[in-house]
């Protein structure tokens, strides 16, 4: 099968459709990250937020309020952690869509270059058949008026 011009032609636009649906991932995949990145730092103020609290040590003092503070400091430091490891998967995704993309980038721009070098080679025979053309009629033309004198 040969790859003619309006073959590359429909696989360029092809490759074209696939790059887009990459950059789609890749905006969704940042925008996952991007949700993350906020929920972690909402934990990390959480967190800050109680151990202010805990440092203030104003009023009187309340025996089960240590105890609260310390299974909510431990549950938001689990969050964090968990919160963290995502981030972290997520970062990945974000990197493995982007390595996807420049991929689908580079397949569409190799396949480009390959028609451009097509079209060119075509170009080349046109302007090649037409001066043999013009050289066939140059040379009937001479051969004419050689056998008139």
């Amino acid at each position: 099968m040969t790859l003619t011009p309006q073959r590359l032609r429909r696989l360029v636009k092809h490759r074209e459709r696939l790059e887009r649906l990459q950059e789609q991932e890749l905006a969704e995949a940042l925008r996952l990250h991007r949700r993350r990145e906020d929920a972690l730092v909402e934990s990390l103020g959480n967190r800050e937020a109680l151990l202010d609290i805990g440092r203030s040590g104003s009023g009187a003092i309340d025996v089960a309020s240590p105890h609260a503070e310390l299974a909510y400091l431990r549950r938001v430091d689990r969050e964090i952690l968990a919160r963290r490891a995502a981030l972290q998967h997520s970062a990945n995704d974000v990197e493995e869509e982007r390595t996807e993309l420049l991929g689908r980038r580079r397949d569409r721009k190799a396949i480009e270059t390959l028609l451009d070098r097509r079209l060119e080679e075509e170009r080349i025979g046109r302007n090649r058949a037409e001066l043999r053309l013009i050289d066939e009629l140059a040379t009937t033309r001479w051969r004419r008026t050689e056998h008139r004198q």
